[in-house]
């Protein structure tokens, strides 16, 4: 088997004597070092971009629960306000029956 750094230099890491053994050169070694550091640098990288993206989803899941308890404070603020706009209804509604009363009455004794 041999293993190449990548695909454009085409460089044998892993070389194949004639009588079938593998070895590695000297310059195959500090290539193999080189890459294998290439490789630890790019994890790195990637571990830093995945601790950042987990940073974004807690700070997405806070402005979740912020929007979650804004809404239900929402909810509740419109519950009330249906119960007081049925209130002052049957309020209107009393007076208006009231009033109605009164100027018949008014009327009546006018009238009468």
């Amino acid at each position: 088997m041999i293993l190449f750094a990548n695909e454009t230099n085409n460089y044998n890491f892993i070389q194949q004597s004639p009588d079938g053994k593998f070895y590695l050169t000297e310059d195959s070694v500090i290539e193999l070092a080189n890459y294998i550091k290439q490789l630890q640098e790019l994890n790195a990288n990637y571990l830093k971009q995945i601790e950042n993206l987990k940073a974004q989803i807690a700070n997405l899941e806070k402005q979740i629960l912020n929007l979650e308890q804004q809404v239900k404070t929402l909810e509740e603020e419109n519950n009330k306000l249906q119960k007081e706009l049925e209130t002052e209804k049957a309020k209107k509604l009393v007076w208006t029956v009231v009033a109605t009363i009164a100027i018949g009455s008014t009327i009546y004794l006018f009238i009468k």
